[in-house]
């Protein structure tokens, strides 16, 4: 059997409409990140008190060794809440 032939506009009228979505759902994206309180990145108020002890706990220890980690960690936990966010939907 054969496949119907895709002409060239098609595919490209096609890949438009891919390009359209993704600027939709990207914009989607950025306003929940905006908001203030929305579901974008999931900190509460909490988290920056616990980011700001950490931070000066490292700093009077002087752990040279902790602060990638810490960065690795807080940008785990932000690519967690916009998942979490998009699983939500």
């Amino acid at each position: 059997m054969t496949e119907p032939q895709v002409t060239l506009a098609q595919r490209r009228e096609a890949l438009l409409v891919q390009c359209a979505m993704q600027r939709i759902e990207a914009a989607r994206e950025l306003t929940a990140l905006r908001s203030p309180g929305g579901s974008g990145g999931g900190m509460d108020v909490k988290t920056p008190l616990t980011i700001a002890g950490v931070v000066l706990g490292m700093i009077a220890t002087r752990a040279g060794k902790v602060l990638p980690m810490l960065t690795a960690g807080l940008t785990l936990i932000k690519v967690v809440g916009s998942v979490r966010s998009l699983l939500r939907r």
